[in-house]
């Protein structure tokens, strides 16, 4: 089984649309019944916006049945339900806007959810059993905007082997500012091979003291690590069988 990572500038996404607008990460899930979006942002303001502009957007659209539940003042989520269809479907649609995931199922693909909206772009896992289905997937997305591969793994033996964990169980103790700190580093290239850029780079750049960004960054890296030490262990002791 192969699995492949990209993002995408799709022309016309409404929702890719806000994420740039106000500056979020929107995060959805959908089954073509019913649509989840997770909001999150900096500025409560535009957590607020957003949720505005999915309102009217559900209102344009017809029988939509929207519950929202706040999680903090950083955050929103929404549940949204409508009979008739998923809403982010008929959303491109009524926009004739063409649907990403009607590209991977067209190619024998089966998307892994979430899809992510960020500044703008459009982040997907897709997997399939035959590597060849990627190139007509990625043939048909390419007239839809600029794609780029983020990642590409094979995985052997059997696909549970693959199996999924919960985000909040690993991530959940972070606390924004350490989550922040974690994640503009790996944005910023601290991670990469060779190192792209400093602790006081990034510092200078987000405009914080170069020592509080380095505690922030190591909380988030010990937590993470100490996250995920027990599937470690898990895949180490079938690794070698």
């Amino acid at each position: 089984m192969y699995e492949v990572s990209f993002k995408m500038m799709h022309e016309g996404c409404p929702f890719a649309e806000l994420s740039k607008k106000y500056d979020a990460t929107i995060v959805q899930w959908c089954n073509d019944a019913t649509d989840v979006y997770e909001i999150r942002s900096k500025i409560p303001e535009a957590v607020q916006g957003i949720v505005g502009e999915l309102r009217r957007m559900a209102k344009s659209l017809g029988s939509v049945k929207m519950r929202v539940m706040n999680f903090d003042e950083e955050r929103s989520g929404l549940v949204l339900q409508d009979l008739s269809g998923c809403m982010c479907g008929r959303a491109l649609k009524s926009q004739r806007v063409a649907s990403v995931m009607r590209a991977v199922r067209r190619n024998r693909c089966v998307d892994v959810p979430p899809t992510v909206y960020k500044a703008g772009w459009e982040y997907y896992t897709v997997l399939s059993f035959d590597s060849s289905d990627f190139k007509g997937l990625f043939a048909s997305l390419e007239k839809l905007g600029h794609v780029e591969v983020t990642s590409k793994k094979t995985y052997r033996g059997a696909a549970q082997e693959s199996f999924t964990v919960a985000l909040r169980g690993l991530f959940s103790g972070l606390t924004s500012r350490q989550l922040d700190a974690y994640i503009s580093a790996m944005d910023g290239g601290y991670y990469a091979v060779p190192r792209k850029t400093t602790i006081g780079k990034i510092a200078r750049a987000r405009r914080v003291a170069r020592t509080t960004y380095d505690e922030h960054l190591r909380k988030a890296e010990s937590k993470v690590a100490l996250a995920i030490a027990p599937y470690l262990r898990i895949y180490e002791a079938g690794a070698y069988n």
